[in-house]
């Protein structure tokens, strides 16, 4: 039952990001103000509760991401994702890459 609910949310949250892209993409300009105006907010949101999940203990190490047996400093992809998506400069970042800009595709766990 679990690998049923974890799919189903799974597909869902993806299904939401897919739309999401499109209407950010394709829609007027009026209809992408009321996207801004109701979607920021709701995803800004999102990234503070995922980021508190992952705050590092007093040691530094990510709560989520470290395991007991694990003795060094654990870094947090998390971390390191906003950062790359929230702070750095997409355009210094794709020139760097090589240019492989866009949606990104989620493995399956």
């Amino acid at each position: 039952m679990d690998e049923v609910l974890n799919s189903t949310l799974r597909t869902a949250v993806l299904t939401r990001l897919d739309y999401l892209d499109s209407l950010a993409r394709d829609a007027d300009e009026p209809s992408k103000a009321v996207l801004a105006d109701t979607v920021i907010s709701r995803l800004t949101a999102a990234w503070r509760e995922l980021l508190a999940a992952h705050e590092p203990d007093h040691r530094g190490r990510c709560r989520a991401c470290a395991t007991r047996w694990a003795l060094r400093r654990a870094e947090c992809s998390v971390w390191r994702t906003a950062h790359r998506h929230l702070v750095t400069d997409p355009v210094r970042q794709s020139a760097t890459r090589g240019g492989s800009a866009g949606r990104h595709q989620l493995r399956s766990a």
